[in-house]
């Protein structure tokens, strides 16, 4: 098995590993015995009767309709969830229809599959209106990460249903990937940004035309051709991680990006007889890999930096294939103990991608017998490279503490003004929080990105200096001076002072963690001087109802009640509410604690304890 990315292959070379390994389906055909297996399983069953319901109403319905306003009201307005929404539903109508066609034989869904996949072949543009630069909000040509997923879907649907479907329609299908999605790219690859980044997009729109050619595509020139463009662009995908694994992008885009790859990997080995690989003999990959994991917290929760999401179980799925393929055994029971969780909550049926991708991969992945206690490792962790820590820790109370505190610089990938900032979650609860991924709209995606809350440094644990906050761009960076992990204790410090915009008039700013793992404690203390000393101000977010009496403020989730106790000269100035949008466009509040120094002008530090009562 070779590396495609890391061995000299020529297009010629390629085309021979192609024509070697006859055609076959990528995923199991409909009426294979991997369905029968998948129809026997309980917690499938279970997920199946929710399914079911959803697909009997919407057989013989027409789907929600993708009107010309819809199209257009991200150019009129900015408003992106309103077109999304309908454009997801229709995907995941047509995913039920075909899980129950897989699982349930004979005919029965064949009017209803073939009906919602000519429905969705028949959108005149599959790409999002938020991503093309046009005032219709269409454009056929253009691939984007939705166009690239749906011509994936169409690929594996033929690959699926294709003794089921029309010939006239599967002849449709094939066409419109060939000449919107191979050709094109083959012919513009150096049009398409995404080709050149190093974010999630690479992985995924390159998943979408390559995973669909190596399905579908007959001429195995072209397809040796499409490989060898990947083979040149996809390396910028992993070097946009560190050496160590770290995703700037945090865990919803770990999982979006690297799943892509991951599902990239698992067709080009089935296609190529196991010849070809994107993981093999790749140290990163394995890292990259376990990033997941190493970000995942207590009771499902996640370090969220940046634009993730806080709560939510990674997909098991990829983490049971990564386990699987990479033989990685905290992946592996991750991903069992996720599907635990399905088993316990049943699925998420209106989720933005519940779709046939992710369905079919998971039913195919589900365990039969999720019965067993499954432990998962815990470990710390310095990604130094990107300047995230996270720590785990066990009082002598018996209280699990979850602490992640981050450096990196304000021009990291869904960025956000957020140098320093830290989250602390205890027994599962999420206490000083993360907003993580607001409602995404045209002004929060361009220039107007850091007047929400969601991205500029107000909406995070951490200071305001003369009523500057952090500003965006690469040079406003932070520097890790220390960062010690050991068995009871961690200690991680952070100069923000490149952080903060001239105008601050701040000469130094030290940020510094203890985290006193035995005792219960993370005291921060917030180092300064200034050139000019009218304000500073220290914050704590969290959302959940604040008391400040005596000195101290205090905030109760389920059993726990935290204690936030400033020293030294450090008092509170009150407690401000502010409101956002979450990334479902719902109207959250948080509430930002504020400490401050008695004396600006004489005080150096603002420090405060965290403990439990």
């Amino acid at each position: 098995m070779r590396n495609l990315l890391k061995s000299p292959l020529t297009i010629e070379e390629l085309e021979h590993i192609l024509s070697s390994n006859p055609a076959q389906p990528l995923i199991p055909q409909l009426g294979a015995e991997a369905w029968s297996e998948a129809a026997a399983n309980p917690a499938i069953q279970k997920w199946m009767v929710s399914i079911r319901l959803l697909a009997e109403k919407e057989a013989g319905r027409a789907m929600p309709v993708l009107t010309e306003e819809l199209y257009r009201e991200f150019y009129a307005n900015g408003n992106r969830l309103n077109f999304e929404t309908v454009y997801f539903e229709r995907r995941r109508a047509l995913a039920r229809a075909a899980v129950c066609t897989l699982l349930d034989g004979g005919d029965r869904w064949h009017e209803s599959l073939r009906d919602k996949l000519e429905e969705i072949y028949s959108e005149f543009s599959w790409a999002a209106p938020a991503h093309v630069n046009t005032s219709s909000g269409r454009d056929p040509m253009h691939i984007d990460l939705f166009a690239a997923e749906t011509a994936n879907m169409m690929a594996e649907i033929v690959d699926l249903f294709g003794s089921v479907l029309p010939g006239d329609l599967i002849a449709k299908i094939y066409w419109r990937l060939r000449g919107q999605f191979f050709d094109n790219y083959l012919n513009r690859h150096e049009d398409f940004w995404w080709a050149k980044a190093s974010n999630n997009w690479n992985a995924v729109c390159h998943q979408g035309v390559l995973g669909a050619a190596l399905a579908i595509e007959p001429d195995l020139s072209l397809v040796a051709r499409l490989l060898h463009l990947g083979k040149r662009y996809l390396p910028t995908f992993l070097r946009g991680f560190s050496a160590d694994g770290a995703c700037s992008e945090g865990p919803g885009y770990w999982q979006y990006g690297f799943g892509a790859f991951a599902i990239l990997n698992a067709q080009l080995e089935a296609r190529t007889g196991g010849e070809l690989s994107l993981f093999e003999d790749d140290g990163q990959v394995r890292q990259i890999a376990k990033y997941g994991t190493r970000i995942s917290l207590a009771n499902f929760h996640f370090v969220n930096f940046s634009d993730s999401p806080r709560a939510g179980a990674l997909n098991p799925s990829l983490l049971s294939y990564l386990g699987a393929r990479l033989d990685d055994a905290n992946c592996r029971n991750h991903g069992y103990r996720g599907y635990q969780r399905l088993e316990q909550t049943g699925l998420n049926l209106q989720g933005q991608r519940t779709d046939l991708d992710y369905l079919v991969r998971l039913f195919l992945n589900t365990p039969a017998d999720l019965s067993r206690e499954t432990p998962v490792e815990t470990e710390d962790v310095h990604f130094k490279e990107v300047g995230v820590l996270v720590a785990h820790g066990r009082d002598s109370r018996g209280h699990l503490w979850d602490f992640a505190a981050k450096g990196g610089n304000n021009a990291e990938h869904h960025n956000h003004n957020d140098c320093g900032s830290y989250i602390l979650n205890i027994d599962g609860f999420p206490l000083v929080i993360e907003i993580g991924a607001p409602e995404y709209t045209r002004d929060y995606l361009r220039e107007k990105r850091y007047q929400f809350l969601a991205a500029r440094t107000q909406g995070h644990s951490l200071p305001i200096i003369n009523g500057f906050e952090q500003a965006a761009g690469p040079k406003y960076a932070a520097k890790i001076l220390r960062g010690e992990l050991d068995e009871d204790h961690v200690e991680f410090s952070i100069d923000l002072t490149a952080c903060y915009p001239a105008e601050a008039h701040c000469s130094e700013i030290v940020r510094n963690f203890y985290f006193d793992k035995q005792n219960g404690n993370i005291r921060v203390r917030d180092f300064y001087e200034l050139i000019q000393s009218e304000s500073f101000e220290s914050a704590v977010i969290v959302d959940q109802e604040v008391e400040v009496a005596e000195g101290v403020a205090s905030l109760t989730a389920g059993e726990l009640k935290l204690i936030i106790r400033p020293f030294g000269e450090t008092v509170f100035a009150g407690v401000e509410e502010h409101e956002y949008r979450d990334h479902s466009g719902v109207t959250r509040k948080v509430k930002r604690i504020i400490l401050k120094p008695a004396k600006v002008d004489q005080q150096k530090f603002v420090g405060y304890d965290l403990v439990l009562a």
